[in-house]
C-alpha cells in the first residue's frame, strides 16, 4: 500500500478582524474571502494558479448572492476559472473542514495543491421572511434574524433533553449563550472566574494587536469611499482596549437575567473577516522551491451534545492524541484554544488539564461562527 503523502502549508493570511457593524461591514462574504485567497497566493513565489487542484473555503452563513462563495470569491481573486472550488459548513470548524478534506486529497494523490480558508460577514448576516412566499397573502408576516435563529444551533428541532441536568430547560430550545450557563452549572464556574478567563484574553489580544505581533499574518483591506477616496483597515477591531474586571463585573447576564453568569463580557462577539492558506504536497513544494512554513501531521474529530457544544473539543482533541500516540496534551509545545465562552474554555481547561500560563486564549479575538480554526494555525506556524 502506497504511503499518503506529506502535506505542506506554504502561504497563509487572513484580514483583520472587523466588529459587528464595523469597518468591513460592506464588504460581503466573498469579497472578503477573495482578498485572503489573492494574498495567499501571492504570497507563494511563481505559483501557476491554473496549477491549483482545489480552492476550498469554509462558511457558515452564505450570502444568497454567492452561494458557494467559495467558488465566487476564488474567481474574484484572479484564479483561473478552470480551478474548481467549494464552500463547506461544519459551523465553527468549517474552514478547519475545508483544511482537512483538502489534506486528504493531497495525500491520496487526486491533486496537487490548494488554497483553504474561511470567511464570514455576520454584519451582511439578513433578517428573512420565511412565511412570505406561500402564507403572508393578507396578513402580516414576522421578518426573524438570521443569526439569532442560527445561534440556536438547531435546538428548536432538538430541544433540551427532557431529562436534562438543567430543569428549567428540559424540553426547551436554548441559544448558544445557555449553553455556556449549562456548563458553568454543571462545572460550578464563577461569574468570576469567567470574568477573569476573559479578561487575560482581552488582554493578549490588545497586546498582540497594540506591539505588532499579529502584523505580519493581516492582509490589510482596502474599502473604497465617495469620489475614490479609500480607506485601509489593517488592525483587528473586536477587543476592548483597557479592558478591567470591574467594568466586566458591572455587565448585566446576557442569557439568565439576574441569576446568570455569562455576560457580554465573557463571551465571544461577532464578527467579519477571512483567512486563507494555500497547502501542497512536500514534494511539490520541494520541486518548485518553496519553503513550508508547517505541516499538516494530523486532525481530530470529536462531538458531543449539543446542549454542551463547547466541549467537543475535548473527544476531537483524544481523537487526535489517539491517531498521533500521544499520551497527553503535555506532549504539544503549544496549544490555542478557540474560545465561544468564557465558561466552555474553561470547561475544555478542566477536561484536558490544561495549563492557561502556558497557552493562548482567544476570546478577545473571536465570534461564534466561522474560519477560526484556519486563523489558529496561522499564531503558530
Amino acid at each position: 500500500m502506497q504511503a499518503l503523502r506529506r502535506v505542506a502549508i506554504v502561504s497563509a493570511t487572513r484580514t483583520p478582524i472587523g466588529t459587528f457593524g464595523g469597518s468591513l461591514m460592506k464588504l460581503k462574504n466573498h469579497d472578503l474571502a477573495a482578498v485572503a485567497i489573492k494574498d495567499a497566493v501571492a504570497q507563494v513565489p511563481n505559483l501557476d494558479a491554473s496549477s491549483l487542484g482545489d480552492v476550498r473555503i469554509g462558511c457558515c452563513m452564505e450570502d444568497i448572492e454567492s452561494l458557494n462563495v467559495a467558488r465566487v470569491a476564488s474567481l474574484l481573486a484572479g484564479i483561473p476559472e478552470t480551478v474548481p472550488a467549494v464552500t463547506t459548513n461544519r459551523v465553527c470548524t468549517s474552514s478547519m473542514e475545508a483544511l482537512i478534506t483538502a489534506t486528504l486529497q493531497i495525500q491520496a494523490g487526486w491533486i496537487n495543491s490548494a488554497v483553504v480558508g474561511g470567511v464570514e460577514s455576520m454584519s451582511n448576516a439578513p433578517y428573512v421572511l420565511p412565511d412570505a412566499r406561500w402564507g403572508a397573502r393578507f396578513q402580516d408576516s414576522t421578518m426573524k434574524d438570521s443569526i439569532v435563529h442560527a445561534l440556536h444551533a438547531g435546538s428548536k428541532v432538538i430541544k433540551y433533553p427532557s431529562d436534562g441536568p438543567v430543569e428549567w430547560a428540559r424540553g426547551k430550545p436554548y441559544i448558544m449563550g445557555l449553553t455556556a450557563e449549562f456548563l458553568a452549572e454543571k462545572y460550578g464556574f464563577t461569574r468570576e472566574q469567567q470574568d477573569e478567563v476573559a479578561l487575560r484574553s482581552q488582554n493578549n489580544a490588545e497586546r498582540a494587536s497594540t506591539t505588532g505581533i499579529f502584523d505580519s499574518e493581516i492582509t490589510p483591506v482596502v474599502i473604497k469611499g465617495k469620489k475614490g477616496k479609500e480607506t485601509i483597515v489593517s488592525k483587528d477591531e473586536h477587543f476592548k482596549p483597557g479592558l478591567t474586571m470591574d467594568q466586566l463585573a458591572s455587565l448585566p447576564p446576557a442569557f439568565i437575567p439576574k441569576t446568570g453568569t455569562v455576560t457580554a463580557g465573557n463571551s465571544s462577539g461577532i464578527n467579519d473577516g477571512a483567512c486563507a492558506m494555500v497547502i501542497m504536497a512536500e514534494e511539490e513544494a520541494e520541486r518548485q522551491g518553496i519553503e513550508p512554513l508547517a505541516y499538516v501531521t494530523g486532525a481530530g474529530m470529536g462531538a458531543c451534545s449539543p446542549d454542551m457544544m463547547g466541549c467537543s473539543p475535548v473527544p476531537a482533541v483524544h481523537n487526535l492524541m489517539e491517531r498521533t500516540g500521544r499520551k497527553s496534551v503535555n506532549e504539544w509545545e503549544r496549544v490555542e484554544v478557540n474560545e465561544a465562552f468564557a465558561a466552555q474554555y474553561l470547561a475544555v481547561e478542566k477536561e484536558l488539564e490544561l495549563n492557561r500560563e502556558v497557552w493562548w486564549l482567544v476570546l478577545g479575538l473571536n465570534e461564534v461562527f466561522w474560519r477560526w480554526w484556519c486563523r489558529l494555525l496561522l499564531l503558530f506556524p
